[in-house]
Order: C-alpha cells, then sequence, then structure tokens
C-alpha cells in the first residue's frame, strides 16, 4: 500500500516535467497560439524570464509629465510641480469596472487664468498596476 502511494505521488511530481508547452508564433508585437501568416514561424520563449519593460516613464515620473497634462491648466509653462510622493493602492472605477491602481500625491501651484499663482495644491495621480499608464487625475479632497 505504502509503494503504491509513493509511486502515485513520485509520478504526479514528474508530470509536469514531461509536459510539453504550447507551439506560439510570434504575430507583430504580440504572439498567437495559430500562426498569423502563411510562412509563420515558431517562436521560442524561454521560461522563467520576465519580458522587458517598455521604453518610457513610469511612476512618478509619468505623473510629473502625462499626469500634469491631463489636467490643462492655463498656462502649462508656470506650472510648478512641488512634490510627488507615493501614496499606496487605491481601487477605482476605470471604464465602468473596479480595478487597482497605484496612487501619487502631485504638489502642484501653477497660474490661473489671471496669471496668479494659485498657491499649491494637492492632485491624486492613479496609475494602471505596473505603473506605465495615468488611468486619472483628480484634485485631492
Amino acid at each position: 500500500m505504502a509503494s503504491t502511494r509513493l509511486i502515485a505521488f513520485a509520478s504526479l511530481c514528474a508530470w509536469p516535467a514531461f509536459a510539453g508547452a504550447q507551439q506560439l508564433y510570434h504575430c507583430g508585437n504580440t504572439y498567437s497560439q495559430t500562426p498569423c501568416a502563411a510562412d509563420a514561424t515558431p517562436a521560442r520563449i524561454s521560461a522563467g524570464t520576465a519580458p522587458d519593460l517598455a521604453p518610457g516613464a513610469s511612476g512618478k515620473e509619468l505623473c510629473a509629465s502625462d499626469g500634469v497634462a491631463q489636467l490643462r491648466f492655463p498656462d502649462p509653462d508656470s506650472t510648478r510641480i512641488q512634490s510627488v510622493t507615493k501614496a499606496g493602492s487605491e481601487a477605482i472605477q476605470y471604464a465602468g469596472k473596479p480595478i487597482a491602481a497605484r496612487k501619487y500625491h502631485l504638489a502642484i501651484n501653477t497660474k490661473d487664468g489671471n496669471g496668479a499663482y494659485t498657491g499649491e495644491r494637492v492632485y491624486v495621480c492613479y496609475l494602471s498596476e505596473d505603473e506605465r499608464r495615468v488611468l486619472k487625475v483628480d484634485l485631492r479632497r
């Protein structure tokens, strides 16, 4: 009885080593399980390697550039970013669904339509979980 259990356990442990990976095809910037063209060639992806991050700003830098641009201040050239601080995560409504977002607080002083500085105001910049896309920016309440 014990030897039967031992054999069954050993078989279950060894099964993943023998399981074959599915064939993938490289189709432009994505991968597919079906060939995307008649001359498509199989792609080899090594297991255990993480994909490269897309180039460009992320996190603080993204909030300070794209996040501030979304606010559309009257005189963007006069906008002074006092600080950008990480503020954890929060579930927000985005495209009609609740999603997890990374939060950054932006302390900003900018000119109003009359050319006078408004004083420092804090905005909340919500980013995607990978911190590569601005979801929304709101005035902190």
